[in-house]
């Protein structure tokens, strides 16, 4: 299955789309899904973006330690979505790292690759159906 959510940032007036992919995490996207629209707060960890916590429950599914490049994921330790534009503090050389294992569960699809710099921690965000 695969589906398109946006992530809306009413400050900057723009949206990233992401398509979502449940081979990897079913349980984990069907929970995103049945929890949209959410309104939270985003922050930034080096390249990486993440929401303050959703309603979203789910333990580790298929877990990943290492990401690609615009990989979006759940991270289970603090039921946060993540989108991953480059590496973390902790990412080694040429490796993306979360901070603890993540359920991938779709790429961004959107150009907008620039947003990670325009993003200031504690802006609110709207996740909700493409």
């Amino acid at each position: 299955m695969e589906k398109l959510i946006q992530i809306f940032f009413p400050n900057l007036d723009e949206r990233i789309l992401i398509e979502l992919d449940d081979s990897r995490s079913p349980k984990t996207v069907k929970g995103l899904l049945d929890s949209l629209p959410i309104e939270v707060k985003i922050n930034k960890w080096g390249k990486e973006l993440y929401t303050d916590k959703i309603p979203v429950t789910v333990q580790e599914e298929n877990a990943k330690s290492e990401l690609n490049l615009f990989d979006v994921a759940f991270w289970p330790e603090g039921s946060a979505l993540c989108l991953f534009y480059g590496p973390t503090p902790i990412s080694k050389p040429n490796k993306i790292e979360p901070y603890s294992p993540v359920n991938i569960v779709g790429r961004i699809v959107s150009e907008q690759s620039d947003i990670i710099d325009r993003v200031k921690d504690g802006s609110k965000v709207i996740v909700k159906q493409a």
